[in-house]
Order: structure tokens, then sequence, then C-alpha cells
């Protein structure tokens, strides 16, 4: 039986070609759900969607009622239903739609209409379902935009394209994109009238129903219809000079009025970038290159755009301005080859035709006019000017390379002469805190007469109050950051003010489908924000200056606050918890998606985890545990975890303890907190006995082996693996059964049982293959090419870590990154190529320091000391070996414990001290926790090293012997081998 579900539109099912009609009701909802979501889903998370407001126990129950009902339907047949999981085997055009996509059929993927998204199925009862149908309907609709716009971009049929960018404008009428693209197609076909009519209709309706006019940029479009484009020439190489920065502006303003180019060019950018003084920059190195020179013309006094035409008269020294000022400037411009800068043009924005007239006018003229928004003329070269470039926190060995910097130290050194860049952090801290935007810097500079940079810092991120002028070095209109922000807040209508104010709940930028999601401002609005320069583009975001974002939070009334952070909580912890199976499988795309809102997500957990939206809590925590596996980022997840349980001891919703704790478990596990992860894990499953959650359960128990593991305890480790290994069939995710079978493996090579180690990793390997995940594939190569070495086999082991590491780089997995780093340098170290085992040990080490991965550290720092005592540099060896000796006594884990005494056997070898060498050699050789590797390792350095037959073992703990290493490196350990050789 063939069953197709239609869920574009209103939603319908086709059942070996028979069509029906799906109302809206609650197995519909389910089904329509099931087909999105293409796989196994537990049967509490469709539970908790449909009845968010039921206690666990009725919404299980009121799931298998509507199955029930759901049977009497044909298309029951594609619902397949296990004791804990859904699943869904029918087709959907949504399916199709994001196949479509991922082959990148972009033509198939425009014919579907993703705006209407299960048409009539908004009103589903409670909160979540709407919720969760917004996101898709918006996710669905974004994605089908993307594609729309890149194919109606290639060469395409015209009527299809028109078609198109007619249907894109149909779905949203106020996209500007499509009928920037509508516009295009329409005057490429001759239809030039109908091109500029549909501008006029865009315009009309964007004044009526925003209050904004039409972006500066499409109204260029409009106006150039007809007339052919101005290619671009290449930019023209700018010799550095010693202006503080801006060479990269400097250079984008010779090109556009070099020979060939255009002659009208427009610095954009927020007030306090510097375009005046970089206007004057260009006059300086410019215009020698014109007949009659340049002259810079001010409009900051002028109050009203018809006295423009006075004001160039006057500032020209023309003479007293005529009946027709405008025509008198022609007339004397039209003589003359020459540069004119026209400075502080954005209050005048209606006086902008002005321009263009005389541009042509006088065929000699080139005109270069500083904004804080575009001029919308025809061949109009823009040129962004923004913050100077900032240094981030590791590059403090080079600060003076850094514009930012530079400014700042000369602006400081004007009001303090014997001003030293000495607060070095202090110093990258301002800058980045203001973007590096330059007025901001000078004022912030001119507090170094009484104050440290230290402090100048602490008072910035409490607020703008210090970023005001105490000289008259600066104009009026720059005495403050706060003066300057108003200006541009004047200038904007209201709807621009809502929006702007609304967007200040966003940290570190934002999609345009986001601040359309969370704060309703609709992309005319966006566009209009741009253009005025309180929004920056980078890439397929829009960017706040912080000082703008900290200005304009300020106007954003209490209550329109609440309801956006709300939303923004709500928007975000939905966007994670809808990439979580992506994030499993270390799918590039979604790492790079979390990766780009970080900032956002954090702060939608925070908004959720102190508002007591518990549901968004739970149903995100499984992406964000992914996610800091394979991002090393597991120190900010923990503290995300323990901010929300400890926001919420008493949670209402029963699923959120043994989700969240669960987590925090993981998390305190990967950190090698082993006692508090322990302690955690048998919480989060004293809790999950409230609740028919095996996941949750499964997760706590792989957590308890993986302590166990570490802490040499193999028996408990392997009890819990397998305690966990019988729930995996109850939990609709293939992969639990693949990672407990990889776990297990370690316990066995741990146990000396290499064919059955091998065995299960090679099965784990190939189910990780089927199913597409990318980062236990990585994982599992690892410990494979790890225990082939182990087994004598370093070809096979070297290529099977050299396929871990490319899947490592593709995915950006940098956790197992620093454990595939180890496994190659101790294969390099291996086969005598010390260089590249250091180069191997040195990435790792940044890794684990990074990361907060102390065991993996400790690794790392261990072999630099092998590779020191190679070099015969046993000082450094000795160092190395004491820091990582440090971690292992932190950590406590007793299989850590032994690869560093194993390593200072070796330290004393090489020291000459021979004989304590071999006794502690065996003291190691002696411990439960010494694997038939590390056994092996012990018979390597007694050859290489020639050590005689041991003596009693030394009658000390590895944790005694430990704390010596590190308190008596400094003496060579002197005492300590006196005290070894008295015990003989």
């Amino acid at each position: 039986m063939a069953i197709y579900l239609h869920l574009f539109g209103r939603p319908r099912v086709d059942v070996d070609g028979a069509a029906a009609d799906l109302p809206l009701e609650r197995r519909h909802q389910l089904l329509a759900w099931l087909a999105l979501k293409r796989g196994w889903v537990a049967r509490s998370e469709a539970a908790t969607l449909l009845w968010p407001d039921q206690p666990a126990r009725l919404a299980n129950a009121n799931l298998r009622k509507t199955l029930f009902r759901l049977q009497s339907q044909p298309w029951a047949a594609a619902v397949d239903a296990q004791a804990h999981a859904l699943n869904f085997t029918g087709g959907s055009d949504v399916a199709d739609f994001e196949q479509a996509l991922r082959d990148k059929r972009l033509a198939d993927a425009a014919r579907f209409e993703a705006h209407r998204f299960l048409e009539g199925y908004d009103e589903g009862g409670g909160d979540a379902w709407p919720a969760w149908l917004a996101f898709e309907r918006a996710r669905l609709t974004s994605a089908w935009r993307d594609a729309a716009l890149e194919l109606l971009a290639s060469e395409m049929d015209a009527a299809d394209a028109l078609d198109l960018s007619a249907r894109m404008l149909a779905a949203d009428p106020s996209d500007e994109d499509a009928l920037r693209a509508h516009m295009g197609w329409l005057a490429s076909g001759g239809q030039v009238a109908a091109a500029r009519r549909a501008f006029r209709d865009f315009d009309d309706r964007l004044r009526q129903e925003f209050g904004v006019a039409a972006s500066a940029e499409l109204r260029a479009l409009h106006d150039s219809l007809g007339t052919p484009r101005v290619p671009e020439a290449a930019p023209a190489r700018a010799p550095e000079d010693g202006f503080v920065g801006r060479s990269a502006e400097l250079q984008a303003v010779t090109a556009a009025f070099a020979p060939g180019a255009g002659r009208l060019a427009s610095l954009v950018g927020p007030g306090g970038a510097g375009k005046t003084r970089l206007a004057r920059r260009v006059i300086a190195e410019l215009a020698g290159n014109f007949e009659h020179g340049a002259a810079f013309v001010s409009l900051e006094e002028v109050t009203h755009p018809a006295d423009v035409p006075v004001a160039l008269v006057r500032q020209l020294d023309m003479g007293t301005a005529g009946a027709e000022p405008a025509e008198q400037l022609k007339a004397w411009l039209a003589e003359r080859r020459m540069l004119l800068v026209l400075d502080n043009f954005e209050h005048l924005a209606p006086a902008a035709p002005l321009v263009g007239e005389l541009l042509a006018a006088a065929p000699g003229l080139h005109v270069l006019v500083t904004s804080r928004m575009r001029l919308g003329l025809p061949g109009e070269a823009l040129v962004a000017v923004h913050g100077l470039p900032c240094p981030d926190p590791e590059d403090r060995d080079r600060l003076e390379s850094f514009d930012a910097v530079r400014l700042f130290v000369s602006a400081a050194r004007r009001v303090d002469p014997a001003f030293v860049p000495n607060e070095v952090g202090s110093i990258i801290e301002i800058c980045r805190h203001v973007d590096g935007l330059p007025l901001a810097l000078e004022l912030a500079a001119a507090w170094t007469r009484v104050l440290s940079c230290e402090a100048i810092a602490a008072e910035l991120r409490g607020g703008t109050e210090l970023l005001r002028a105490s000289d008259a070095a600066h104009p009026a209109r720059h005495a403050s950051l706060d003066l300057v922000f108003e200006q541009s807040w004047a200038m904007l209508v209201t709807a621009e003010r809502e929006a702007l104010a609304a967007l200040t709940v966003f940290r570190g930028g934002f999609a345009a489908d986001a601040a359309r999601g969370v704060a309703g401002v609709s992309l005319p609005v966006l566009a209009a924000l741009v253009d005025k320069s309180l929004l920056r583009k980078d890439g397929r975001r829009l960017v706040m200056h912080p000082v703008v974002h900290q200005l304009a939070a300020q106007k954003l009334e209490p209550a329109r606050r609440d309801t956006v952070e709300a939303a923004h909580a709500a928007f975000y912890c939905e966007l994670v918890a809808q990439l979580r199976k992506p994030t499993e499988l270390a799918e590039r795309e979604a790492l790079a998606a979390l990766d780009a809102d970080y900032e956002n997500w954090t702060t939608a957990w925070y908004r959720a985890a102190h508002s007591a939206q518990l549901m968004l809590l739970v149903r995100a925590t499984p992406t964000l545990r992914a996610y800091s596996d394979h991002r090393g980022s597991t120190r900010e997840v923990c503290s995300l975890f323990e901010d929300a349980l400890g926001a919420n001891p008493a949670p209402a919703e029963p699923r959120f303890e043994p989700i969240v704790l669960g987590g925090l478990a993981h998390c305190l596990q990967r950190l090698d907190r082993f006692a508090e992860s322990i302690a955690a894990a048998h919480r989060a499953l004293q809790a999950s006995r409230n609740v028919a959650d095996p996941e949750a359960r499964l997760r706590c128990l792989n957590t308890l082996g993986a302590c166990s593991m570490r802490l040499a305890k193999m028996g408990e480790a392997r009890r819990y693996y397998q305690m966990a290994l019988k729930l995996a069939p109850s939990v609709p995710n293939p992969r639990y059964a693949a990672v407990l079978m990889q776990n297990l493996a370690q316990i066995e090579k741990r146990q000396d049982h290499a064919a059955e180690a091998l065995r299960l990793l090679l099965g784990a390997l190939e189910r990780f293959r089927e199913i597409g995940d990318h980062a236990s594939q990585a994982l599992c190569l690892y410990q494979l090419g790890s225990m082939q070495c182990d087994l004598g086999d370093l070809s096979a082991g070297v290529q099977s870590l050299r396929s871990a590491l490319a899947l490592c780089d593709s995915h950006g997995l940098n956790r197992t990154r620093g454990y595939v780093l180890t496994g190659l340098a101790d294969a390099a170290i291996e086969m005598g190529d010390l260089d590249a085992a250091r180069d191997y040990a040195t990435q790792g080490l940044e890794l684990a320091r990074a990361s907060g991965a102390r065991l993996l550290e400790s690794w790392m720092l261990l072999h630099h000391a092998r590779l020191a005592v190679r070099g015969q540099d046993i000082a450094a060896a000795r160092d190395e070996l004491r820091t990582a000796v440090e971690l292992t006594l932190q950590v406590g884990s007793p299989v850590a414990q032994v690869a560093a005494v194993i390593c200072f056997g070796e330290v004393l070898a090489a020291q000459g001290v021979k004989d304590c060498a071999a006794r502690v050699l065996e003291l190691a050789r002696g411990q439960g926790s010494a694997s038939q590797q590390d056994r092996k390792q012990i018979d390597a350095i007694r050859t290489r090293w020639a050590l005689p037959a041991p003596g009693p073992v030394p009658a000390m703990t590895l944790a005694e012997l430990g704390h010596r290493i590190v308190g008596e490196t400094p003496l060579a350990h002197a005492p300590l081998i006196a005290d070894l050789r008295a015990q003989r």
C-alpha cells in the first residue's frame, strides 16, 4: 500500500492514488508530526507536544487513545508503533522537498509552497503545537526562499522566473529580494514599465502597512531600469601609510574613482565610525589626480534639503548665490575636473537627486559623500565604514598590529604622553566592547588620565556613561555616543524604532527569519535599518554594533521586553531541539548553525531557566550534550545545566531532572569530575522512575559505565553498559546500541581480549556508517587505529587514525580530534618520527586546554615528556611530567596515574638512575589498572635502557609516588631516589 502525505497547503493523504483530506484532529496532527520527523521518535515526545499541560501519565494515555482511533483509517498502515517509539514509513511532500534541497535540485524544490505548511492546523491546543508549527513553517519557508533566490540568480526560463518571483511575493509581499528579482526579470524581458509599476506598488504597500519606504538599493534599481550598468573596476592596491587604519576603505574609494569606473562613492557607516576623517584622508591622497583639486563641504549646519545648493555655493567660494543656486552650481562645476566631498548628508536625504543632477551636468566631477545611509542613486559605489579591526584575547603578543589598539594608544597619549599600554587584557576588552568604533575608542582613551585601563573596561561593562568627550577636540555632534545615537534615532519612523529596540534581545547577530519569528520585524524594516547603518549585514546574518545595542535596549519598554525575551527563548530553544538528530550525527550544517547562534541559544537557555519554561530546556538538552562533545565546549554547556538546575530546585515538570541532571552528569564525566558525575547520574536515575523515559535511564547508565571505566572499575563498567544495552531496543535511536558495543569493546581491550574488542569495534563501526553518524565513526576509527597500533600493525593503525582525523577536520569534531592526535603521536614516536610526534602532541595539548579535558591534557604532556627524553632534555621532561602528574592526581584516574608512573620510570632511566627506574616500572606493572599495552610499554623501556632486574617494589601507592614526583621536581627527585635505594 502506497501512502503519501501532502503537508504543504491543506493537509491530505494519497492511499494507492486515492486522495482524502485530513481535517484538524489529534490523530492527523500526530500523523503530520511523525511524517516530518522521518524516523523513530519517542512516544513521550509526541505526548508532550500534543498534551503539554497534562501530567505525563495522562498525556501518554491520550496518545494511546489517539493511536487507537488512527487504526480505523487506511493510512494507519504507515505508522509503526513500538512500546516506547513511533515511526512513519510513508512518503511526503516535505520529505521530497528537503531531499531536493540536499541534492541541489533547486527547480524541484522551488515548485513546493513551503509557506503553506500545514495550512489550517495552527490552532492545535495548548502552546506547544502552535510554537512547533510556527517554527517549522518558518524553517521550511526560509529554506524554500533561499533555494528560490538562488534559482532566480541562475540562468532559467524567463516565464518560469517570473512565475517563481511572483509566487515569492504572494508568499511574502514585503520580500524586497523577491521584488528585486521580479523587477530584474521583467526588465530583462523588455517589460520596464511593468517593473517600475511593481516597485511603486511595493513602495506604496510598505508606506501604508509599515510606515517605511523601500530601501535605497531597491529605489536605485528602479531608477536605473533601462540604463546600462557601469562595470566595476578591479580594486587598486593602496599603499600603506601612517594613517591609523582604513587602508581597505581607502583602496575601495580609489577603485571606485579609477578610470572607467564610477564618479559617485558614499562612505556609509554609523555615527562615530570616522567617516569625516576618512574623507579628509581621501582628499589628501586623491586631490592630486584632479586638475582642479578637491573641495570639502560640511553639511552639518544645513537643516533643510532645499538649502543644500545655497550652502554649496557659499562654501565653494562661488560668491553670492543667485536666484537659481542649483543652476549656478551646475554651470560652475561643468567647467571643472575636481573631487567634491559632501560631509554629513544623512539628514538631507531628499536632496540626493541634486547630486545626480550635478554629476550629469559636470562630466569632470567626482563626488564622495559621507552619510549614515546611502543616497540610492544609480552608479553609487558604497564603501562601508565600521569599526577598526580588534584583537582577540589570544593576540596579546601582537597588539600593535591592530588598528583599534593603535588608535586607542594614540588617543591616550594625547591626554597622557607617558601612557604605556601594559594593561594588555583590559585594552583588548575595551577595543572589543566598542567593536573598534573610533569615536568610542577616543572617548574611552580620554579617561586614561585618571583611570586605569582595567577601570575603564569595568565602567564600559556597566554602560555608556564613560563615553563622553572631556575636551574641546570633538565637535558638539560627537560630544557623546548617546548624542550620536539620538541623532540616528530621530531619523527613524515609528516602525523602525520599535523594531530596533526589540532586536536588542538578540545576542551576537541574527538571521532575518529569526527577527521576524521573535520580534515580528519585517524584511522592509530590516532593510531600512541596514540602510541607516543601525544594522550591518554579515553574510546571511545581521549584526548590531554593541554600543547601538546598549543604547537601543534602553528604548525597549519593560512589558514589550518581557514578551520579546519569552519569544526569543522559545524560538532558540526550539531551534536547538530541532537540530538534535543532525547534531548527534555531527552533520556540518547543524553544527555550523549552532556555532553561528551560540550567543543566542545560550541566552535563550538562561531566560527559559529563570522563567521556569522547563519543557524548552528538556527538549534542548540532548542537542547540547552532543554539541558539547563535538565542539569541545563541555565546560560551557555544563554551566548551563548547573544554572538551570540551581534556578529550579523543585521543578514542576517531571522530565526536567532526569533529562537535564543526566546531561549534567554526562558533562561532568567528560570533564573528568567522576565523583560528581556519578552522584548526578544516580540522582537522575532516581528521578527517572517517575517518567516513562527509557532513553534518560540509558544515558545515565552509559555515563556511570564511562566513569567506572575511567576509574579502572571494569566489572562495574561492564555491568552498567550491559544494563543500558538491555534498554536500547526500547529507545528509538539506533546509535545507542552501537555506542554501547563501542564502549564494551574498550573494556575488552583493557582486559586484554583483543579479538573480542576488535569484533565489537568493527560491528559498531559498520552500524555508525549505516546511520551516517560521523562523530561516532571518527571515535570508533580512533579506537580501532589505537588497537591496531597496540597489536603491532602500525601501518593499518595509522591509516585508521588518519581516516578518523579527516572526519574530525571535516565536521569540526574538536574533542575526538584531541584523542586522535594522541594516537598519531604514539604511532609517530614508535616509528621514530619525533618531529611529527611533537606536532601532534602540541596540537592535542592546545585542544585539551581549550576544552577543559584534563585527562587528555595529561596524556599530551606525557607525550611531550617522552619526546624531551628522546631529545636528551631531561630537565624539560621533568617539568612536563610534573604538570601531567598534577592533573592525574586532581582527576584521580588510576589508568592515567599508571601512564604517568611509566613515564617517570623512563625519565629516571634517561637520568641514569636505572635501578630506581626498574623498581618504579615494576610498581606500575603490578597495578590492577595496568593494561597489557602498559606492560608492553614497560618491557620496551626496560629493553631500550638495558635496565637491571627490579628489586623490591617500592612501598608506596601511586598517589603517594605522584605527590613526591610533583614536589621534588626542582630537586631532580634526589630525595625520592635516595628513599627508593634505601628500601632495597
